[in-house]
């Protein structure tokens, strides 16, 4: 089964009438083939957008995600601590992080306050924020919350050369359903949150976190529905998600398109947008649903982070070869890691660490895998695995090629996972220095 999720930015700009219109020829779109909206507001822009979105959640079942905006009031209240603890940085990113677990709770509740003004029948269940960190996840859940949308495979939060310990570097998560408080994080470390009587640091895991859209990891310059309509791979990369179901137990397919974007589709594109709707619900496997509704479902069957592994044929049309071979390329993605492998090669060519405080790792401090040793015997495959590391953290190797037929008997790796006929994908956690697995497989 493959959920799908629309969402659409309808907050008002200078041009409110293009908004509204924007609006009516999505909804009327979408709508036509049962594919409810979960429209993203904030507080300014919901008098203009509640009484249509009531509308559409009575007829429709379309809901309201609230949109927030915690920067201005994070990066002033860490400048003032930096003007405050010259020269202690860790003081003032103590007292800062207090700071902001008292104010973003009071801040999100006045905001929703807001929003049950304007919608007396909506309830908070997922919010949307482009700055996003763990503070505000926190936040969320005690304010009622169950999920955040918006998160970027290749979105940063700083720029590269920015060390500001306030921010987080990068976006963690890109394309699947996982809980992001899942991992510990340093902050907790620098100041643990006071629970019990023993002062222990309880984890939150009920905040889900949601891909702002879903295919971006596959294509960079696809980061949102029209321009995937516009370059014609709105529906390949929908269908590499429907393939995909058949090795993932849980898959979650999320588009964003803004209304202003609708509203300049003209005839042409607008008939794009009617055609790839009608072929998302032609594919039985496919369950429309707002993110509400798709939080319900993940947070029921999984309390933990579910891993997905995608698989995909992507074909180079600049080698010169007028008949280029597809080369496939997998992504796999947990609540410590995402990892990218190119057919061929058995380790990463990208790895994101969200165990440490940097998530990219560099070429520079990349593990190596020093063997790989297959033995056959009998009706066995046994299969002996060295990985050098300077330090610890999440890994994992495909081994590519057709391993159907054969059965996990015995393994120390933390998760072994057949890719269809495609590849055999193994899941690691490293320990500084030299790391020895041992897996057994029978015919």
């Amino acid at each position: 089964m493959l959920n799908y999720g629309l969402v659409s930015t309808a907050i008002a700009g200078e041009d409110r009438t293009q908004l509204i219109n924007g609006m009516r020829l999505l909804a009327e779109t979408a709508h036509k083939y049962a594919i409810p909206i979960t429209w993203a507001v904030d507080t300014k822009s919901l008098p203009i957008a509640a009484k249509l979105i009531t509308q559409w959640h009575t007829e429709n079942g379309d809901v309201p995600l609230l949109m927030l905006d915690i920067k201005p009031m994070w990066e002033e209240s860490w400048e003032a601590q930096q003007e405050a603890n010259p020269g202690n940085s860790t003081e003032a990113m103590a007292v800062h992080l207090v700071n902001m677990r008292e104010k973003l709770p009071e801040y999100i509740t006045k905001e929703w306050e807001s929003v049950k003004r304007a919608l007396p029948w909506a309830e908070p269940n997922i919010a949307g924020a482009a700055f996003k960190n763990d503070t505000l996840l926190r936040a969320l859940e005690q304010s009622g919350f169950r999920g955040l949308w918006g998160y970027h495979a290749h979105q940063r939060n700083t720029e590269p050369d920015d060390t500001d310990a306030s921010e987080p570097e990068i976006d963690r998560g890109g394309f699947g359903y996982f809980y992001p408080l899942e991992v510990s994080t340093a902050m907790d470390a620098i100041v643990p949150r006071e629970t019990d009587d023993k002062n222990t640091t309880e984890p939150f895991r009920n905040i889900v976190g949601m891909p702002y859209h879903t295919a971006t990891h596959l294509a960079e310059d696809t980061d949102n529905l029209r321009a995937a309509l516009l370059n014609g791979t709105a529906q390949q990369h929908y269908d590499i998600y429907i393939e995909n179901t058949a090795w993932n137990q849980w898959l979650g397919y999320v588009e964003h398109i803004d209304p202003l974007n609708v509203a300049q589709l003209g005839a042409e594109g607008l008939e794009r947008l009617d055609a790839y709707f009608a072929h998302v619900v032609s594919v039985q496997e496919t369950k429309p649903l707002p993110l509400a509704l798709m939080v319900d479902a993940y947070t029921e069957n999984y309390e933990q982070t579910e891993p997905i592994t995608i698989v995909e044929a992507s074909t180079d049309k600049h080698n010169g070869d007028a008949n280029p071979k597809p080369t496939l390329r997998t992504f796999y993605c947990d609540a410590a890691c995402e990892l990218a492998f190119v057919e061929g090669t058995m380790e990463p060519v990208e790895i994101k660490n969200y165990t440490s405080e940097r998530v990219v790792q560099s070429e520079a401090t990349k593990p190596v895998l020093t063997a790989f040793a297959p033995t056959r015997y009998r009706t066995e495959l046994r299969i002996a695995i060295t990985v050098e590391s300077i330090r610890a953290m999440p890994y994992g190797i495909t081994v590519w090629g057709n391993h159907d037929g054969l059965q996990l008997t015995e393994s120390n790796t933390d998760d072994v996972r057949w890719i269809g006929n495609h590849a055999l994908f193994i899941r690691l956690t490293l320990q500084a220095g030299k790391n020895e697995f041992n897996l057994k497989l029978t015919i």
